[in-house]
């Protein structure tokens, strides 16, 4: 019998609760907030991009978004959530993973990794050893409490030709599958720990912080993929640009509009001369 080869959870316990009921418990906790804001729209959700800290900051931001993108894929949900992290240098090629399976609290989500083929001309890094990442597996849990009958294809990308090249992959799978894409970044980091301040300490860093997240917004609801890695990668608004832009790459393939589910950061939650923005979105 083959050995199923399953990723174990490593941010349990710490970015997000360990316990399926301490998991449940905190998303009750934010109920209000997922389900507030318009009528959920009728129109097929493509792609969401979320952002990826730990769950006490931006974790209520991220089941919003990807409950209302999840919501209209029909009882069942999504067939396939292919979950684009990145953190990676401009240029790497993709990151795969070839493990059979990754844990979460709620139980497995099962990889599809014959997909992986058909990333295999852009030279992507199968990873075996521990992701050492957060991108994507912060939102798993999520994934698997709100689409639990979804397979998974995981894969981290740069910013470069390869994220719209995986992008319009994207976008062949959705024509036969149902396919929900979501991409994990978060937006400027700001303030002396991340060595990056230039507008100094106190609201003029709130404000070029606010600015800065608000000009990478504003590429990714156009949507311009090119402009959203430009952009991200040279003003340091966004540290898994790639990612967002492969997701804004199948919904430009699509059709897809975009929508600004919310955005705020990190010191609107715990202020202090630290500052990371959030925002989410939905392409549909």
């Amino acid at each position: 019998m083959p050995v199923t080869r399953i990723r174990r959870t490593q941010l349990d316990g710490t970015w997000y609760p360990a316990k399926p009921k301490a998991l449940e418990a905190m998303v009750d906790s934010w109920s209000s907030y997922i389900h507030s804001g318009p009528p959920l729209s009728d129109r097929q959700a493509i792609a969401a991009i979320v952002p990826h800290a730990g769950w006490h900051y931006s974790g209520r931001l991220a089941a919003k978004t990807i409950y209302r993108a999840s919501s209209n894929f029909g009882p069942q949900g999504p067939e396939l959530v292919a979950v684009l992290g990145g953190h990676l240098r401009p240029g790497l090629p993709p990151v795969i993973f070839n493990d059979q399976a990754w844990a979460t609290p709620f139980g497995h989500l099962k990889i599809t990794t014959e997909l992986n083929e058909k990333v295999e001309k852009l030279s992507p890094r199968p990873w075996y050893g521990p992701t050492d990442d957060n991108t994507i597996e912060v939102q798993l849990p999520l994934i698997k409490f709100m689409c639990p009958q979804a397979n998974l294809w995981p894969i981290r990308l740069s910013s470069g030709s390869d994220a719209l090249k995986v992008g319009a992959i994207l976008a062949e799978i959705a024509k036969t599958v149902k396919l929900l894409v979501v991409a994990s970044t978060d937006l400027t980091h700001y303030g002396p720990a991340y060595g990056f301040a230039p507008a100094g300490p106190g609201q003029p860093g709130e404000q070029f912080r606010q600015e800065n997240d608000q000009a990478f917004i504003n590429a990714a609801l156009k949507p311009n993929p090119r402009a959203m890695m430009d952009y991200g990668e040279n003003h340091r608004a966004a540290c898994s640009a790639g990612a967002a832009a492969a997701a804004a790459e199948a919904a430009i393939i699509l059709g897809g509009a975009a929508e600004l589910i919310d955005h705020y950061a990190s010191s609107d939650i715990q202020p202090g001369d630290l500052s990371v923005g959030y925002a989410g979105l939905i392409y549909s």
